[in-house]
């Protein structure tokens, strides 16, 4: 696992830590966690603790594909299952994507949307794992195919031949996305967890 990996998961495993040392200290539970953490509503934690279990189901998909490839040497050569891996591994940094907007919304955080929504992972996921067939809008709209042969070896190739302003080409390592979508998450992941501990801590409920 690289640093930025492990990074990522320690900011994860501190607020889950926090957030037990809530669960098992609080009474009320609901009313308390809602205060502290200035939650606009009751329904809110739910969102949060949601989206850090989220966090470390989605961590665990991208270190398989890291450990493993998308097609590794030695193991049968099915094409459906590369897929698989790869939009499994792709959406899985969509989800994180979407949960840390939603936990930065609820605790009424500002968070840089734009770096995370242009990240090269996400618009290659974008291209090839969402919206293949009907990529933009209107005029805009043009469609991508991907490339199967080099998905094989974890590379994310393909084009649009339709694109408006003419042959789009995409061409990356699987490896290189990810470490790229995480090297965006994790200062954001870092802001929004930072708030959530800080929050726990100057309720006076302290770090194990």
């Amino acid at each position: 696992m690289n640093a930025t990996a492990t990074k990522i998961r320690k900011q994860i495993a501190r607020v889950r830590d926090a957030l037990h040392n809530c669960s098992v200290r609080l009474d009320p539970f609901e009313s308390e966690i809602q205060r502290i953490l200035n939650l606009s509503s009751d329904r809110d934690y739910s969102f949060i603790i949601d989206s850090y279990y989220l966090f470390e189901d989605t961590e665990a998909a991208k270190s398989f594909v890291r450990a493993n490839g998308l097609c590794p040497p030695g193991i049968r050569d099915d094409i459906g299952l590369v897929y698989l891996k790869f939009y499994g591994v792709m959406n899985a940094c969509y989800l994180q994507h979407e949960a840390i907007a939603v936990c930065a919304r609820k605790l009424g955080l500002r968070i840089d949307k734009e770096v995370l929504s242009s990240n090269s992972l996400i618009v290659h996921r974008n291209d090839f794992a969402a919206h293949s067939p009907n990529r933009g809008r209107g005029d805009d709209a043009h469609s991508f195919i991907l490339d199967r042969f080099r998905l094989r070896a974890g590379e994310v190739a393909g084009y649009s031949s339709n694109a408006p302003g003419g042959i789009k080409f995409r061409d990356a390592k699987i490896d290189d996305l990810l470490n790229d979508w995480d090297t965006a998450f994790l200062p954001v992941l870092v802001q929004v967890s930072e708030a959530i501990v800080s929050r726990v801590l100057d309720a006076g409920i302290r770090e194990a």
